[in-house]
């Protein structure tokens, strides 16, 4: 190898790798409080935490999480958060509507950054995506839109059919997301059957029901704890023979039959960089609120064969993947 390329070589890498070094020292030590949705760390915290590597921060370092867990969203986490307040924390990330607004009852001054909310403005959480206001920014997926857009691929895959079904947390209604379903519902000329339930304990219970009503198939209306409990409802759809419509493919292990929508868990991850620039000095008004710009259909053939169901062909042709 020519001598003046290797050292030139060498002299770049030493470089950059000085270069970073001295960026990660410039970065100000911090200490999070983070209210996880769910009784346990998910895909969101790890995606998070790559987040935070992603802008100079090491956990044990540079950088402290102070981890509480939130069974479930209506579980009252205003103590937790006048904890944080009076540690005090740097930044909070929370994940779901009503703790978020916990976090702006607690506090006018400390960051609050949410990695995941169904639409941000409906939730009260801002008034505006682009200029935030206060303290509090995140990521939102505007899921009422995408409920639509949902209802007509369960249409589309099974056109056969005249009866679905949407089941959501009992405990965390998401009107914005059954309104748009019910406007699909219209659109669409359809029966579609609502369903709130206890997660997981009523699962296979509703879906036994639903099917004695002649539903096809189940769009799923996303929150954490269906996330959280996503093995236990496709499961049930598996003994069920029920078809599933799931907001995210990462959703779709061991019996969801389909999902449309974006990566949520990439929004933690992008949630963690906003943090970042948030705790060191920028102002919220200029971090904006950000929104997903790709969505994707999955179909899992898996699931279509344990069930003993077809998917339209054109359906079919329209997925990013055919899984299995």
């Amino acid at each position: 190898m020519n001598r003046r390329r290797f050292t030139g070589s060498m002299a770049t890498l030493l470089t950059v790798s000085v270069s970073r070094s001295a960026s990660a020292d410039k970065l100000r030590p911090l200490r999070i409080g983070y209210v996880v949705s769910g009784p346990e760390r998910s895909v969101f915290e790890d995606q998070f935490e790559q987040g935070l590597r992603d802008s100079g921060y090491t956990l044990g370092q540079n950088i402290s999480i102070d981890y509480r867990f939130q069974a479930r969203p209506d579980v009252d986490v205003r103590a937790i958060m006048g904890e944080f307040v009076a540690a005090p924390v740097d930044a909070i990330v929370v994940s779901n509507r009503n703790a978020a607004h916990a976090a702006k009852a607690a506090t006018k001054t400390i960051p609050i950054i949410f990695g995941a909310t169904r639409d941000a403005i409906q939730d009260g959480l801002v008034l505006s995506l682009s200029r935030p206001e206060a303290n509090v920014t995140g990521q939102s997926f505007h899921s009422g839109e995408l409920s639509a857009k949902r209802v007509q691929l369960m249409r589309e895959a099974f056109p056969a059919a005249s009866r679905f079904g949407v089941i959501y947390n009992v405990h965390y209604p998401s009107e914005l997301q059954l309104a748009e379903a019910a406007r699909a519902r219209d659109l669409l000329g359809i029966d579609l059957v609502p369903r709130g339930l206890r997660i997981p304990d009523e699962v296979d219970e509703t879906f036994r029901a639903m099917k004695a009503e002649g539903v096809a198939a189940i769009f799923v209306v996303s929150d954490l704890t269906t996330i959280t409990n996503r093995f236990a409802i496709n499961e049930a759809a598996i003994r069920q023979k029920m078809p599933l419509m799931l907001s995210n493919k990462r959703y779709l292990t061991g019996g969801g039959l389909m999902s449309y929508g974006p990566d949520i868990s990439e929004g933690f991850r992008r949630a963690a960089r906003q943090l970042a620039r948030a705790a060191n000095g920028t102002p919220i008004s200029e971090l904006p609120v950000e929104q997903p710009t790709r969505f994707e259909l999955f179909i899992d053939s898996r699931a279509a064969r344990a069930i003993g169901v077809e998917v339209a062909p054109a359906v079919l042709a329209r997925a990013a993947e055919v899984i299995g």
